[in-house]
């Protein structure tokens, strides 16, 4: 699964099929290697099997089905080193933040949508160094 720019992949999960497609897109023409999702349990089925395969996780918090909240949580159980970023077209507060994760589970970043593609390349680049 490496990628020309010789990095682990990145997954990414929104609820909104063209999120992802334009963040995929844009993260492949910068030669990431890029699994992108819509449905947040087959994204945790493809984790699961892919795990050591993945640097980064990049995940919508408000998605029907499962929250982005408790994805990551069941990234975090599955591979604990792997990257986390959090993104939302919303204002997510501290407390809903400490609510819907233990301290134990940590986040590398947060995103706020909307966000530009040279923006987002360049916050998961700092994040991946």
């Amino acid at each position: 699964m490496e990628s020309a720019s010789n990095s682990k992949g990145i997954l990414v999960l929104d609820d909104d099929f063209d999120i992802v497609s334009i963040i995929k897109i844009s993260l492949q023409k910068r030669r990431f290697n890029v699994f992108a999702f819509t449905d947040p349990f087959l994204a945790l089925e493809h984790f699961e099997l892919n795990s050591k395969d993945y640097g980064l996780v990049l995940s919508d918090v408000r998605m029907p089905g499962m929250p982005g909240f408790e994805f990551i949580r069941r990234v975090r159980e599955m591979e604990p080193n792997v990257k986390i970023l959090l993104m939302s077209a919303f204002e997510i507060s501290d407390s809903e933040f400490s609510r819907a994760l233990p301290p134990a589970i940590k986040i590398d970043g947060f995103v706020q949508k909307p966000v530009s593609s040279k923006e987002l390349v360049k916050i998961i680049k700092d994040t991946l160094t």
